[in-house]
């Protein structure tokens, strides 16, 4: 199961959906719902995206993101 934290809709109608994990869960369950979410985000089409989104980042997964990171590539979006 997979249940994200927060679903986003910017002004130009792109659909986010954000998972949101404390720096000290960097494990197998958190790949796999990475691998899940970004499996999801490619189906759909091109207006929508998936992001797993640490405090301070120690993992270089595609789709992971710090939280400072996050926010710049929130705001171009």
């Amino acid at each position: 199961t997979h249940y994200p934290d927060f679903f986003i809709m910017t002004a130009k109608g792109t659909f986010v959906v954000v998972e949101v994990k404390g720096d000290d869960r960097d494990n197998s369950d958190s790949e796999r719902k990475l691998r899940l979410g970004r499996k999801w985000a490619d189906k759909a089409c091109d207006d929508y995206r998936y992001y797993m989104v640490f405090d301070n980042l120690n993992w270089s997964k595609d789709g992971a993101y710090d939280l400072s990171d996050f926010i710049e590539l929130m705001k171009r979006l």
